[in-house]
């Protein structure tokens, strides 16, 4: 029973970690590709990756708010074996993994289609174009075109990482139940030392 237990806590352990790396491992895997193929560093490059990473995090809330049911917040729901949150591993990367299954029609609308993005969204297309078009435009060079590239990038993968953040909080959540607030109090204690030696170093 107890390597049973032990067995199912490390499973979960590596699920837990491998999922918690898979979006920050695909924005490095994407602006690695651009770097390979284009150096894109600008004197502005700090300064506008995170103007961009802010647009896609505006962008992911954008898409949240058109996704998300806020019944689904209550607690009664996020702890509910067999509810909205309790997924295996393989369906929440057929679900809130996969970009395909949300919603974006408050950003994204189809051509000719008749209908017109959220203000919210149009915010967001006007931003998105202007941290690909400002280096393009400044700079004119290949350079500034693939940092231009890259900022879109990052604008897509905040809007991607700020959703998928969110659902993995609830998964992971459900799937360690009461033990999260474990979790929770060991995480506090230690920043709770931390902080103590730091006040011990300045003194």
């Amino acid at each position: 029973m107890g390597s049973e237990l032990a067995l199912m806590a490390i499973g979960l352990a590596v699920q837990v970690a491998a999922l918690a790396i898979f979006p920050f491992a695909l924005l490095a895997a994407s602006c690695r590709a651009i770097n390979s193929v284009q150096d894109c560093q600008l004197p502005a490059t700090p300064y506008i990756e995170l103007s961009s990473l802010a647009i896609g995090i505006f962008a992911g809330v954008v898409v949240l708010t058109s996704n998300v049911h806020w019944a689904l917040l209550d607690p009664g729901e996020i702890f509910r074996q067999g509810g909205p949150w309790d997924m295996t591993f393989g369906q929440f990367l057929a679900g809130p993994a996969n970009p395909l299954a949300y919603d974006l029609s408050a950003i994204l609308v189809w051509p000719f289609s008749g209908k017109l993005p959220s203000l919210a969204g149009f915010a967001v297309l006007l931003l998105g174009g202007a941290v690909f078009y400002g280096p393009v435009l400044l700079h004119r060079s290949r350079r500034a075109f693939a940092h231009g590239i890259r900022n879109v990038v990052i604008v897509v993968w905040g809007a991607y990482a700020t959703v998928y953040l969110f659902f993995y909080a609830g998964w992971v959540v459900n799937r360690l139940n009461f033990w999260i607030f474990l979790v929770l109090l060991l995480i506090v204690g230690a920043l709770r030392r931390r902080s103590e030696r730091v006040v011990l170093k300045i003194n």
